[in-house]
C-alpha cells in the first residue's frame, strides 16, 4: 500500500508562488495607479502576507510518501517551504516497529507522527514527521495501517 500527497503538495507549492506574485503585482499596481495613501495599504498587505507565510511555515507542510511493503515501512518526506532540506527517509522493518504516536498541535491542524523502533539498545524514537499536508482520510489510512502492523506483532 502506498499513500502520497503529490497533488496536494503541488497545489501548496503553487500557492506559495501565486501568493508572492499577487502580493508584488498588487504593490506595483497601487504605486502605479496613484492610489490615496498607498503606503498604508501596502503596510497592511505586508502584515497580512507575513502572517500567512509564518502560519504556513508553522504548519510545516511536507511532500510525503508512506509505503507499506511486505517486510518494511517506508516514510519519505520533503519540506515544501522555500528554505528546505533534502529528502529524508525513515525505513523500519515491520517486526521492529515498537509503536507510533500521533500528537495533534495547533487546534489539530498540525498532526505529528512519531515512529519508534526496537533496537539492540532499547527503543529508538525517530524525529516526528508533520502530516499537515495530508487530508483527514489519508491520515486515517496511515493510522489504520500502522495500528494493524502494531497488532500483528
Amino acid at each position: 500500500m502506498t499513500i502520497n500527497n503529490q497533488n496536494r503538495a503541488s497545489w501548496i507549492k503553487l500557492s506559495y508562488y501565486l501568493l508572492i506574485f499577487l502580493f508584488l503585482a498588487t504593490i506595483v499596481l497601487l504605486l502605479y495607479l496613484n492610489v490615496n495613501k498607498p503606503y498604508q495599504i501596502i503596510g497592511i498587505m505586508s502584515a497580512v502576507f507575513l502572517l500567512i507565510i509564518v502560519f504556513s511555515f508553522h504548519l510545516n507542510f511536507n511532500f510525503l510518501i508512506y509505503k507499506e511493503g511486505d517486510d518494511k515501512i517506508i516514510l519519505r518526506y520533503y519540506p515544501l517551504h522555500p528554505f528546505h532540506d533534502n529528502f529524508k527517509s525513515i525505513e523500519i522493518p515491520k517486526n521492529l516497529l515498537a509503536k507510533f504516536e500521533i500528537e495533534n498541535k495547533t487546534f489539530g491542524l498540525k498532526p505529528k507522527l512519531s515512529l519508534f523502533q526496537i533496537t539492540d539498545k532499547g527503543i529508538a524514537k525517530y524525529p516526528p514527521v508533520c502530516l499537515s499536508a495530508f487530508s483527514k482520510t489519508e491520515r486515517k489510512q496511515i493510522i489504520q495501517s500502522l495500528s494493524r502492523i502494531s497488532k500483528e506483532k
